[in-house]
């Protein structure tokens, strides 16, 4: 009988060695310096490559418009047009307000990465010189 009580004691002390050094490896392994990616990463935060427009059709109040992007990598910021195919925006504050609101969704839905949103920059909401309106929009 006393055999057989050692001998359990003995397994619970194997196996309790055995679970430390388990912890130790891990704990190692998770130490360990993180493999580096050989591929470059890109750092761009939209989807949309620096220099070429995207067109974006938007609904918005019942009514169509036509939303071009181009986003500026170096400046970090969205060259948006706002403009309604078939009929002219005016040219009012209330205008503006609705253009721009329509503007900053399209890149808030479009183009920012998720955690970020899209910000108008302020004053650069102006009638285009062809059609619509421009402005600046950034993703933060």
């Amino acid at each position: 009988m006393p055999y057989l009580a050692r001998r359990r004691n003995g397994d619970s002390r194997c196996a309790m060695l055995s679970a430390a050094v388990c912890c130790v490896l891990l704990a190692a392994g998770c130490a360990a310096e993180k493999p580096r990616l050989a591929v470059p990463v890109n750092t761009n935060p939209s989807p949309y490559a620096s220099g070429k427009t995207h067109v974006e059709p938007l609904f918005y109040n019942g009514k169509t418009y036509q939303v071009r992007m181009q986003h500026v990598v170096a400046e970090q910021v969205f060259d948006v047009n706002v403009s309604a195919p078939g009929r002219t925006l005016g040219n009012t504050p209330g205008d503006e307000r609705i253009v721009s609101e329509v503007g900053r969704n399209a890149v808030n839905h479009f183009a920012c990465p998720d955690g970020q949103r899209a910000r108008l920059d302020p004053g650069s909401a102006r009638p285009a010189v062809n059609s619509g309106w421009d402005m600046r929009v950034r993703c933060v």
